[in-house]
C-alpha cells in the first residue's frame, strides 16, 4: 500500500504534530506539498523511526523552502566548536540577523535514549493569549535585539555592553507566509523596547516573558535515535539545558533559509564557546 504524508498523523500537545512517514523513501510532489502545508499550520512536526543522509534530509526540507547548504553548524554534539554542551536559553536561530532562518530541523544520528530534550514555546500562540490592551500596546513598536547566541544566562541590560552587535527590529513579526502576528522578542536577547523608558520597558517585556515562557504552554521533545523534528524558527523559539557528562548527542542540522545564514554574522558576533570569557570581562568594567 502506498504512504500519503499527512495521512497517519497524531498531534502533539501543546502544539505541534507527529507524522508517520519513511522519508528516505522520497517524497511525490503533492506529498511535498503536504509537508509544506502541516509545517505552516503545526510550526512543529515530528518524524520518528528516519534513517536520513545529510543530502536526503536537503531533500525534504527543499519542499518547504530553500535550504541553506553552506551552513555553519551542520552537527550539534557536545564537542562541537560551536555550540559545546552549555545551556542554551530560548532563542530562535540568527533572530539577530535581516533574515533570520525560516525552519530548522535536527535528526538524531546517535543520542543516549532519553537524557536531553529540546524545548519549545510558540511565540504566535502567545501573542494570541496577550490581553487586547498589552497588544495593542506593542503593536507598532521596535524592540533592540542583541547577536547574544541564546547562552547569555542573565536578561540583558536595557543599555548594551560596549561592542555587542543589535539590531532593531519589530517586537511584533508578520508571519511572512501565514501573516500571524509573532511576539518577536527574546529574554537572552532583547534590551529594551524601543522609546519606553527603563521601567516601562522592563515591565512590557516581563509580562510578554511570563506569557511566551508559560510552562503550561511549552513543549519539550526528549530524543531518541531517529527523530527528525522541524520546525517554523520565527514562531517558535527553542532552548536546551545543559548537555554537560553526556557523550553521545549527534544530532544532523539542516536549515530553511532564503538567505544564507554565514554571510549574516556580524564579524562582532560573540560565539557560545567565547561567551563566559566575555561575561566576565564585561561585569568586570
Amino acid at each position: 500500500m502506498t504512504q500519503v504524508l499527512g495521512s497517519d498523523t497524531t498531534e502533539i500537545k501543546p502544539f505541534g504534530l507527529e507524522v508517520r512517514f519513511d522519508l528516505s523513501s522520497g517524497l511525490t510532489a503533492d506529498d511535498g506539498a503536504a509537508l509544506k502545508e502541516l509545517f505552516y499550520r503545526h510550526k512543529l512536526l515530528l518524524f520518528r523511526r528516519q534513517s536520513l543522509t545529510r543530502e536526503q534530509q536537503f531533500d525534504v526540507l527543499e519542499h518547504i523552502g530553500p535550504v541553506d547548504r553552506a551552513s555553519p553548524l551542520d552537527f550539534v554534539m557536545p564537542d562541537d566548536p560551536v555550540l559545546g554542551t552549555r545551556h542554551l536559553a530560548f532563542h530562535s536561530d540568527m533572530h539577530f540577523a535581516p533574515f533570520p532562518a525560516e525552519g530548522v530541523s535536527l535528526l538524531a544520528l546517535d543520542v543516549e535514549e532519553q537524557p536531553s530534550y529540546t524545548a519549545f514555546v510558540d511565540a504566535a500562540a502567545a501573542y494570541r493569549r496577550l490581553p487586547a490592551d498589552i497588544a495593542r500596546q506593542i503593536d507598532g513598536l521596535q524592540s533592540v535585539r542583541a547577536a547574544t547566541p541564546g547562552v547569555y544566562e542573565d536578561e540583558l541590560p536595557y543599555d548594551l555592553p560596549e561592542g555587542m552587535h543589535s539590531m532593531q527590529r519589530d517586537a511584533v513579526m508578520r508571519h511572512p507566509v501565514t501573516d500571524e502576528p509573532i511576539v518577536y522578542v527574546a529574554r537572552c536577547s532583547t534590551s529594551r523596547l524601543v522609546g519606553l523608558g527603563r521601567e516601562e520597558s522592563g515591565d512590557l517585556l516581563h509580562t510578554l516573558y511570563d506569557t511566551i515562557y508559560d510552562e503550561a504552554h511549552m513543549l519539550k521533545h526528549w530524543w531518541r535515535n531517529g527523530d527528525l523534528v522541524i520546525w517554523d524558527n520565527l514562531a517558535l523559539q527553542h532552548a536546551r539545558p545543559s548537555i554537560e557528562g553526556i557523550t553521545r548527542r549527534k544530532l544532523q542540522r539542516v536549515t530553511i533559509a532564503t538567505h544564507e545564514q554565514s554571510s549574516q554574522i556580524p564579524s562582532s558576533y560573540v560565539s557560545p564557546v567565547d561567551v563566559d570569557d566575555w561575561q566576565v570581562r564585561e561585569h568586570a568594567k
